[in-house]
């Protein structure tokens, strides 16, 4: 690289500068390591950067500096991290080729940049003291919370002024860093407690939730099914929003389905969709499931429920690792127990495999379909729906995202800036039915 640089500026007489991608560097040094790693039981596990431990072009001792540009020509870190599984593209994308996860470059898109940069700055003192509360009984909580807060805060900084530093800057990756902040300071579940009050506060309503669809005609109850499930995507602890009016402590289930905008919605395919279960029903759907108490609880599973009296096999997939109030695979399965003890229909589906809950290796608020564990991506090829359920599986990323088979996209837009890039307001929502 240096032999390169000095080449091009000396036969240029200095009107050429080299750029490098950040990785070239460690092209070859990574490389061979990955390479021989390939000899140790690589169909149990891959590899994937940590974006909390590698350092972009904040190097201390940059050997060349291009003033320029300010640019440093040098990193002094690049962290790998050897992930416990394998993902493979989910073989229902219909051009995983050309499939691009996230909705929004923030690498060109200055004016998206600069608002979800200070979104995630701002909203680092309520993530911080979510994790103390989570630990409160631990003596250092505070000061590795602050050191979390410190280290985020100076990734924001760094994209500030770099963007392209860390590589492809997106939503997705911003969330997926603080996450690894979070856990490099051991807060691997900020939300661990608020999970479990919010899941028993939902479960002691489920039975009546469920006696009132049952009451109803089919078409209304399809409907309410719809709007039961944004109802319970209104509660998602990652919406500055949606947290001041949880955090007063008077906003349940019902005055969420209040919150709802009536129709036409800002994108309404719900009279598609009506229209399609009057035919046969799905054979199998595999669903990509959001936040934990009333959305899961009281949202998704009168849906499941629906499916099953259809004789649809259902797939509930979950996060394997924690993000915001995100459910995880592991909780979903207690959920379920409880469930089991409720409801008939649930209970003999989950015994004869009708339903099952299979994690989708994610530990993100986002979906990359291009890295799904392989296992789900098993699932997903036999079935002919697919239903992407909140902002960050199904606006964030995958909005675009076409499929083989049919899919249902549904989300509440629960942040008015992106709601307004839109073209509608906050709480708009997203009912994206496409075959």
């Amino acid at each position: 690289m240096a032999a390169i640089t000095f080449a091009l500026n000396y036969f240029s007489k200095g009107e050429v500068q080299a750029l490098y991608l950040r990785h070239e560097g460690y092209l070859g040094a990574i490389g061979a390591f990955l390479k021989g790693a390939e000899e140790d039981d690589t169909d149990k596990y891959q590899w994937g950067e940590n974006f909390a431990g590698s350092s972009g072009f904040s190097s201390p001792t940059p050997y060349v500096d291009f003033s320029e540009t300010g640019i440093s020509s040098s990193f002094d870190l690049f962290e790998m991290n050897r992930l416990d599984r394998v993902y493979v593209p989910c073989p229902r994308l219909k051009c995983p080729v050309s499939y691009v996860a996230d909705l929004v470059d923030l690498t060109n898109d200055s004016d998206a940049r600069d608002y979800w940069l200070k979104c995630f700055e701002e909203a680092l003192t309520r993530v911080g003291d979510y994790a103390v509360k989570s630990q409160s009984s631990t003596q250092d909580a505070m000061n590795r919370a602050e050191q979390f807060k410190e280290k985020y805060r100076k990734r924001l900084r760094i994209l500030q002024d770099q963007p392209f530093a860390f590589g492809s800057l997106t939503v997705r990756s911003l969330l997926e860093t603080r996450e690894q902040c979070l856990y490099e300071f051991s807060f691997p579940d900020p939300y661990c407690h608020l999970k479990r009050e919010e899941n028993e506060a939902a479960l002691k309503f489920l039975p009546s939730r469920l006696n009132q669809l049952d009451s109803m005609a089919w078409l209304g109850r399809q409907m309410a099914l719809i709007e039961g499930v944004l109802a319970g995507n209104v509660f998602d602890w990652g919406s500055k929003a949606v947290t001041t009016l949880l955090e007063k402590g008077n906003f349940g289930f019902m005055e969420a389905k209040s919150s709802l905008q009536p129709r036409p919605w800002l994108v309404d395919n719900l009279d598609a969709w009506l229209e399609r279960l009057k035919g046969p029903p799905h054979k199998r759907v595999v669903i990509f499931v959001d936040n934990s108490g009333a959305d899961i609880i009281l949202g998704i599973f009168p849906l499941v429920r629906e499916f099953l009296k259809r004789g649809t096999q259902v797939i509930l997939s979950a996060n394997s690792k924690p993000a915001l109030n995100d459910i995880t695979h592991n909780e979903l399965v207690i959920i379920v127990e409880r469930i089991i003890t409720m409801d008939e229909t649930i209970k003999t589906a989950l015994y004869e495999k009708q339903l099952q809950l299979i994690q989708n290796g994610s530990g993100s608020p986002c979906l990359d379909l291009s890295r799904i564990d392989q296992t789900i991506a098993s699932c997903c090829n036999e079935a002919d729906l697919i239903i992407l359920e909140g902002m960050g599986r199904a606006i964030h990323t995958n909005y675009s995202a076409r499929f083989s088979c049919e899919s249902l996209k549904l989300a509440v837009l629960k942040n008015k800036w992106l709601a307004e890039r839109f073209g509608g307001g906050m709480f708009s929502i997203v009912v994206k039915y496409e075959m």
